[in-house]
C-alpha cells in the first residue's frame, strides 16, 4: 500500500508549452468537468518538487493544504519558491481570471509524521491578499460537524491532460463524487490496516473504479454540503481496488488553524 507522495516535476514554462510527448501521469481518472463558480475556494500550489498540489483558500491571506506538499526531505520548502494559484478552472492554459501569489510563510502542523501521514495539514500565507470578492475566488466554509457515513461529497481536481488541435496539452478542473465510508471498514486488514485515524476521513471506491483520484491530486479539497471537510492525503492510486482515498479531516484541525492564523495575522 502506497502512502508516500509521487509528484510530477514540470516547470511552469514547460507546462505552458507542453506537447503530447511530455504528457505527465494522469491526475484524475473520469469525473465531470467543473463549471465556473462550482468550487471557488479550490486552489493549487507549485513547489520545486511538484507541478501541482491541491489547496483551498480559507482566508484572504491563507490557503490550506497537506504537509506532504510543502516538505522537501526533512524541512519545508523556502516560501519564495512556492507559487499559489486560485480562481482558474485550467491548470494550463492560463485563464484571465487566475490569481497567482507567492508564499510568504509556510506552517506545517508541528506533529506531522511522514511515515504514517498523521496530522497531514499545512497553512500557507501568501505575499498579497487574494482579491475577494471576485467572480472566481471565494473563501471556503470549514466543516465543523462530523460527516456521516454514506454522505456524498465532491472532490475537485485536475483531469487527464489531452492534446488540442494546436498540438498543446490542456487540463481543466473536474470533480468526483465521493461516498464517505465507515472508518472501521477502511481499517480492515486488506484495506488500510488501521492507518485511518479519527483525524481522517475515508471515502470513494473500495473496488476498482474508472472514476478515481491519482497521486497528482494530493491536497485536493473535499467538499461535503458545500463545506470544506477534507484534504486528500493518501489512497491515490487511480482506482486500485481496496485502496480508497483518505483525507485529513479539516474539522479536527480547526482550532490549530485558527490559532496559527491569529498568531500570524493578528486579525482573524
Amino acid at each position: 500500500m502506497i502512502y508516500s507522495a509521487i509528484f510530477v516535476i514540470l516547470p511552469s514554462a514547460v507546462l505552458a508549452l507542453a506537447t503530447i510527448e511530455t504528457l505527465p501521469d494522469p491526475l484524475l481518472v473520469g469525473g465531470t468537468e467543473s463549471r465556473w463558480g462550482s468550487f471557488p475556494s479550490a486552489a493549487f500550489i507549485r513547489t520545486p518538487t511538484s507541478s501541482y498540489c491541491g489547496a483551498a483558500v480559507i482566508h484572504p491571506e491563507f490557503v490550506l493544504t497537506i504537509a506532504q506538499c510543502v516538505f522537501d526531505s526533512s524541512s519545508t520548502h523556502l516560501p519564495a519558491h512556492v507559487e499559489v494559484i486560485a480562481g482558474d478552472l485550467n491548470m494550463f492554459p492560463v485563464s484571465v481570471e487566475r490569481q497567482t501569489r507567492t508564499a510568504l510563510e509556510i506552517i506545517a502542523h508541528h506533529n506531522f509524521t511522514s511515515f504514517n501521514l498523521n496530522n497531514d495539514i499545512a497553512l500557507l500565507r501568501v505575499d498579497q491578499p487574494f482579491t475577494i470578492p471576485s467572480n472566481t475566488v471565494e473563501l471556503a466554509v470549514r466543516r465543523k460537524r462530523i460527516v456521516p457515513d454514506e454522505a456524498e461529497c465532491l472532490l475537485p481536481g485536475w483531469g487527464i491532460q489531452r492534446a488540442t488541435t494546436a498540438g498543446f496539452i490542456e487540463s481543466r478542473q473536474k470533480y468526483l463524487t465521493v461516498e464517505i465510508l465507515n472508518r472501521d471498514k477502511c481499517n480492515e486488514p486488506h484495506i488500510h490496516q488501521g492507518h485511518v485515524r479519527e483525524s481522517m476521513l475515508c471515502g470513494g471506491n473500495l473496488f476498482q473504479s474508472s472514476n478515481a483520484a491519482c497521486s497528482g491530486n494530493l491536497g485536493s479539497p473535499l467538499y461535503c454540503d458545500g463545506q470544506l471537510a477534507g484534504l486528500l492525503s493518501f489512497g491515490t492510486n487511480c482506482g486500485l481496488a481496496d485502496d480508497p482515498p483518505v483525507f485529513s479531516q479539516v474539522r479536527y484541525f480547526n482550532r490549530w488553524i485558527d490559532g496559527e492564523i491569529l498568531k500570524l495575522s493578528g486579525m482573524f
